[in-house]
């Protein structure tokens, strides 16, 4: 038998609200996404306090806009939320471009979508814009869920991501029941 416990209102991050700064936002890009769609955001991000990590195929950079993470070196764990620019299909050095299905027209890179995964899993916020929505659709991730956000373009969905941020977590996305 469960206990009825009271929760600890010292201890909850239930329905309150945290500072953002220093938090790190992915931004998830493909090796055509031009700089003018990154930088404003990238910017936005750093004007807020918070950490931008450009999420690339490949390092070095993308039209001159610096890659902190690629695809194989990137974590959801070192993210505390996730904003999708483009929907990268799966790069040479995907395991999944290996699977004629997975390599398919329209495929996402594995690794972004593993990405995508975690951070819903983990009630992290997901962001994407109408570019990047493919890889919501490939983690199986509905854009109507709690905490997900999609915006035509990179600043009305950052305007839209950054709003979730002070709850640190989408905790209504995962209802707490007992069977």
């Amino acid at each position: 038998m469960i206990a009825d416990v009271e929760p600890s209102p010292a201890l909850s991050q239930l329905g309150q609200t945290w500072p953002t700064d220093g938090r790190i936002v992915g931004l998830v890009v493909d090796a055509t996404t031009p700089a003018d769609q990154v930088q404003p955001v990238r910017d936005a991000i750093f004007e807020a306090g918070l950490v931008p990590f450009v999420v690339g195929p490949r390092g070095g950079e993308i039209d001159g806009v610096p890659v902190q993470r690629t695809f194989a070196t990137g974590r959801s764990v070192e993210l505390d939320a996730v904003l999708l620019l483009a929907a990268p299909v799966p790069a040479p050095d995907a395991l999944g471009a290996r699977d004629e299905k997975a390599a398919g027209e329209g495929a996402v890179d594995p690794r972004v979508r593993l990405l995508v995964e975690e951070c819903f899993r983990h009630s992290k916020a997901v962001g994407a814009t109408s570019a990047g929505q493919a890889v919501l659709e490939a983690a199986g991730v509905d854009p109507q869920s709690v905490g997900v956000v999609v915006g035509d373009d990179p600043s009305s969905a950052w305007e839209q991501l950054s709003a979730l941020l002070p709850a640190h977590r989408a905790w209504d996305r995962f209802p707490a029941t007992l069977a």
